[in-house]
This record gives structure tokens, sequence and C-alpha cells, in this order.
């Protein structure tokens, strides 16, 4: 079975284009899905150099499409590259959130128009739920 089928109910379709899962963290209150770009996208600058993987950049995690009536999260790891025998470092940029909100664009255009939340609002709802 393809997974990506099923993380494309969740998961943006971009997302899953750059990006592979490689961690899945469910506790009591919130699911987490940990992806790590694809090795082999080094960004457009490097093109014709010799490269070398130097790491990752800090983690972004953004609010996607809840799970088991739970906030779920997509943590994204971009990759940092290096022209071999330098120092400085690239990665590529990503444009997956509506803007000022760490929140997928899809989910947080659906709880603006379903519901007219916020994705705060939404968390604030959880949290009054679940406790």
């Amino acid at each position: 079975m393809d997974h990506n089928l099923i993380l494309g109910l969740i998961v943006p379709q971009d997302i899953l284009t750059s990006f592979e899962i490689v961690e899945i963290i469910e506790n009591v209150k919130t699911t987490e899905l940990i992806f790590e770009e694809k090795p082999n996208l080094t960004p457009s600058i490097l093109a014709n150099k010799e490269v070398a993987l130097d790491g990752f950049c800090n983690s972004v995690s953004i609010l996607t499409f809840p799970l088991k009536v739970k906030p779920t999260y997509v943590t994204l790891k971009r990759r940092r590259w290096k022209e071999k025998g330098m120092d400085k470092h690239y990665s590529n940029d990503y444009d997956f959130t509506h803007p000022h909100i760490k929140a997928t664009k899809e989910f947080a255009a659906f709880l603006k128009e379903i519901h007219g939340h916020t994705p705060d609002q939404y968390l604030d709802l959880c949290r009054t739920h679940g406790d």
C-alpha cells in the first residue's frame, strides 16, 4: 500500500513532494508527524558544485488537520548543505504555512471558513474540552 495516499489526506501534497515521514509520535493530547527533507533536493545555488550534507536546520512544527480528535502537528526538518571545503550553509525555503499562522494553508482556511476560528482559537477549544 502507498502510505502517501493516506498521508495526502492529512498533509498537503507539496510537503509530501519534498519531505518524507520518518517518525510518528502520539501521546494523550497530540499527534506529531515528523518529516525530513529528501536528501536529493540540493539548493539551486549549489547546482553543479560538489556539495556535502551538513545536518539540519531548526525544525518547524505546523498545525494540520486533527487525527483521533487531537491536535496534529507536522514537524519539518530541512537539510543544511554546504559546498565542500567551504563553511557557508545553504538550505531550501518553503512556503507551507498561512501568513502569520503556524498552520498549513489548508487547515487555516478550513478553520476560518467553516468555524470562524483561527488555529489558536481551535487549540484553546481543544484544551478546554480535553482537560
